[in-house]
């Protein structure tokens, strides 16, 4: 995991401190493809079919994976690697594939037929979110690199919204519902933080806090009744300098949010939720990424701060042990 010498936060004196908010994991389902080494779950559609990406052969190809873990994988023919990002309930994948130095998005029919798409005058495009309206969400750059912006494309493709948060340096749109809300997350120069566009073009931004110390909120995915998923980074300290943690997160849309650890991962991120509740993402032990589905579960408050700090004790000495390993 990289880590970012340039924050200056002080020491990390505590372990499992946490909101009032707090949520476990009913149950992991692990899912990798067969012969990849590394995959990621990044949409999941009311169906439980889900859409994400595997390494193998030195590159990234898509799959969809059914609820009895079937899985079929696909390719964007010429494409250096492809990506499977966003799946609705009729089976249209959206995602991104590489054409060598620059993405361009895509959206795929139950048939396999491939319709590509760029944003008017970007140099990439990137394809994160599908809604059952048709509507594809995502990041562009004009440049190719160093400046993103959110968009919105129609469901017939004639036409993109793009937008920017508030404030934003970089923004990234990665989760839309059939209402139109769109979720994501912006870089504000400083820090990133989560935010939910409405669709009169509002923002409402918002961090999530883990400790004292978190640096980021990072919003994905968001189901119809307005909860979205997501991560938050945290700081861990050696003499060399923070190594972050990344925990996952489900916000409800009154503001409240559950955080959810996967032991004995300390990177855990949340990308999409149906609306079964059911959560898509990927974790890493090891240094291999699974893809993994589970349902976030409410605890009552004083089980769940326990719960999670017991967790995160865990994980903390986990990300010690391999910091020791590496001096």
């Amino acid at each position: 995991m990289s880590r970012f010498r340039a924050f200056v936060l002080g020491p990390l004196a505590f372990v499992g401190v946490l909101t009032s908010h707090a949520a476990l994991a009913d149950s992991i389902i692990t899912v990798d493809v067969p012969g990849s080494t590394s995959t990621t779950l990044n949409g999941i559609n009311d169906t439980g079919v889900a859409v994400g990406s595997y390494d193998a052969s030195f590159a990234t190809h898509a799959f969809i994976r059914q609820p009895d873990g079937t899985i079929s994988t696909f390719d964007v023919a010429g494409a250096v690697s492809t990506y499977g990002q966003g799946i609705n309930n009729a089976g249209l994948v959206t995602g991104y594939y590489d054409i060598g130095g620059a993405y361009v998005g895509y959206l795929r029919a139950t048939d396999g037929t491939i319709t590509s798409f760029t944003v008017p005058l970007a140099l990439s495009t990137q394809g994160f979110g599908i809604n059952n309206l048709g509507q594809i969400v995502g990041t562009y750059s004009l440049s190719g690199s160093l400046d993103f912006h959110g968009f919105i494309r129609s469901a017939d493709g004639s036409s993109f919204t793009t937008f920017d948060a508030p404030g934003a340096v970089w923004t990234y749109a990665q989760g839309i519902n059939d209402s139109g809300v769109v979720s994501g997350f912006y870089f504000d120069g400083a820090a990133f933080h989560g935010y939910l566009r409405a669709t009169d073009g509002s923002f409402t931004t918002y961090d999530v806090v883990a400790s004292p110390f978190s640096a980021g909120t990072f919003g994905n995915g968001i189901n119809d009744l307005g909860t979205t998923v997501g991560y938050v980074l945290d700081p861990v300290f050696d003499s060399s300098g923070p190594l972050f943690t990344a925990t996952g997160f489900v916000r409800q849309s009154d503001g409240t949010y559950q955080l959810f650890p996967i032991p004995p991962s300390y990177l855990v991120y949340a990308m999409d939720i149906n609306n079964s509740n059911q959560i898509v993402g990927q974790y890493v032990v090891d240094g291999v990424t699974h893809g993994f589905i589970t349902q976030a579960v409410p605890e009552p408050g004083a089980y769940a701060m326990l719960a999670t700090g017991v967790s995160l004790l865990s994980l903390a000495s986990s990300v010690r042990r391999r910091l020791s390993c590496r001096s």
